[in-house]
């Protein structure tokens, strides 16, 4: 299951690695800019993701600023999924399935160098773990990658159909045929998400009338092994015990009171995230996707507020055309 955003890093062959709970795990090379296979196993033993909740091993390689690196965690045995951290902790990309199948790859122009962070644990939450093999390749001076999102655009909207909505009826894409659609794909959990709430409530009042339709998609957050509440005062995100279905759509409608978000939000289950996040190379959150009244893709950003400029850009443009 894809699940969102795509850059990359380095490692090399014959790099002698150790596993240590708890604690990133740092490789060294004798060799400089050569590739790097590492063979691995999560298990119950190791620390638990913060975000996705299963077990994870983290690996530390030194990357130089110039060169693209391309990122693989392969595995027959779990829902792989990668985080890229740089030298200062900030996460810069995390990915599930862009390297096919389960497969996870991050493909990462480096502007600086250092010590960067690679996380590798599973998507799903599964505590079970599995052996998987994380290769981490030099590709020369850094390029501009062709990217999932590129092909989109001109293309046809994936459909998507929900089980639950806030501000509205449970709906499908088709629905809106004819409008402009801006489709925001949002978490709970994000704090960018939140703050890219602001813009689009602006967006909504000021080109309602003009034939854009906004709609958040989210997933439940309990189908991925994740007991989450909602504080409606502070607007945090707790940890329960339990939780389910019922209780993510209570989360949801809490988190739009909070936010004061009165566009459409949509919920889709599993089965139905699992296809249309793919479809849409969710890699990160919030990402924003703008489809003209023909069904087609113009624009997908992942910048959040801070490339909200860019994206009214592209909004007026598709409102304008007949």
């Amino acid at each position: 299951m894809i699940r969102y955003l795509a850059l990359a890093t380095f490692l090399f062959f014959g790099m002698a690695v150790s596993f240590s709970q708890g604690g990133a795990q740092k490789a060294k090379a004798k060799e400089k800019d050569k590739d790097i296979e590492v063979k691995a196993t999560l298990t119950k033993d190791d620390p638990k993701d913060a975000k996705r909740g299963g077990p994870s091993q983290s690996h530390m390689v030194r990357l130089k600023k110039g060169k693209t690196y391309t990122i693989d965690m392969v595995s027959s045995e779990v829902d792989s999924f990668l985080r890229l951290h740089d030298p200062k902790g900030t996460e810069l990309a995390e990915d599930d399935d862009s390297g096919g199948d389960l497969n996870s790859r991050i493909i990462f122009a480096c502007n600086a160098d250092g010590e960067y962070k690679i996380v590798c644990t599973t998507f799903g939450g599964d505590m079970k773990g599995g052996a998987y093999t994380l290769t981490v390749k030099v590709s020369g001076a850094a390029t501009t990658p062709t990217s999932a999102h590129t092909q989109m655009i001109g293309k046809d909207a994936p459909a998507l159909s929900a089980d639950f909505a806030v501000n509205g009826t449970p709906r499908k894409l088709a629905d809106f045929k004819g409008k402009v659609v801006l489709l925001h794909f949002f978490d709970i959990r994000s704090s960018e998400s939140a703050k890219l709430q602001e813009e689009l409530a602006k967006w909504k009042k000021k080109y309602n009338d003009k034939g854009l339709t906004i709609v958040g998609v989210t997933f439940y957050t309990s189908d991925i092994n994740q007991n989450l509440g909602f504080n409606p005062e502070t607007g945090a995100v707790t940890t329960v015990t339990k939780a389910d279905r019922k209780s993510d759509q209570a989360l949801i409608k809490a988190y739009a009171n909070y936010n004061k978000i009165d566009h459409l939000l949509l919920a889709l289950p599993k089965k139905e995230a699992e296809t249309v996040y793919d479809a849409y190379g969710v890699n990160g959150t919030p990402q924003v996707v703008v489809i003209d009244r023909k069904g087609s893709v113009r624009l997908i950003d992942v910048g959040g507020a801070k490339s909200a400029d860019f994206v009214e850009i592209e909004l007026k443009k598709v409102l304008g055309d007949k």
